[in-house]
């Protein structure tokens, strides 16, 4: 597995997206990869507690900073082996997605675009594709941290990654976002530095308040 993951990567197995209020009404009615009633409601907690009214930079960094853990030893930012994280599917309300495979599916744009809702950005793309903010607006070549770095696959144009902008070399990018290796290899919302021409290739900046 790559040190970050594109769009076309997977994590931990799980099954098709639950609906985490159905589970909370019928929990003995899912099967084992069902999130349990208790970490729904702790991730329903945890998101509620994210930052209101501020940057989508801030509201990200909340999320990688969760230290909180499941009954198994499990980060709530992070990809579990077993049961949907429910804080992950719930990242898909953000976006038109119809069914995506829980968190297994690829969910760095769902992040980012839950974290433009939660700041109370009206230019979200509401998709769960990283190459939907390809064409956001405010596209720029002068970057500032909290801007959106967007990135497409060299292997395959049409999946990529897209995250939160932080600081650039010659020939990397560094950025926080979600669905990204961790040290742990786990796919989380952490920080990541992403070369501009490997399996990701760098496809543009796009400034943070052009999409308020």
């Amino acid at each position: 597995m790559s040190s970050i993951s594109g769009d076309n990567e997977v994590d931990f197995q799980a099954e098709d997206l639950p609906d985490l209020d159905a589970i909370l009404r019928q929990p003995e009615s899912f099967g084992v990869q069902a999130a349990r009633k208790e970490e729904i409601e702790k991730a329903d907690a945890l998101l509620a507690a994210a930052p209101a009214n501020k940057t989508p930079l801030e509201v990200m960094q909340y999320l990688a900073s969760l230290t909180d853990k499941n009954a198994d030893g499990e980060v709530y930012n992070a990809g579990w082996k077993t049961r949907w994280n429910p804080v992950i599917v719930r990242f898909f309300s953000a976006t038109n997605y119809g069914n995506p495979a829980g968190d297994a599916t690829a969910w760095c744009a769902a992040s980012l675009n839950w974290c433009l809702k939660k700041s109370g950005f009206l230019h979200g793309t509401n998709s769960a594709a990283s190459a939907s903010f390809r064409n956001a607006p405010g596209k720029t070549n002068d970057p500032n941290p909290g801007d959106v770095a967007v990135f497409r696959s060299s292997a395959d144009s049409s999946h990529g990654h897209v995250a939160v902008f932080l600081s650039e070399t010659d020939d990397r990018v560094q950025v926080i976002g979600g669905n990204q290796t961790d040290k742990q290899g786990h796919h989380a919302v952490c920080v990541k530095w992403i070369a501009k021409n490997g399996g990701l290739i760098l496809h543009s900046f796009h400034s943070i308040d052009a999409l308020k």
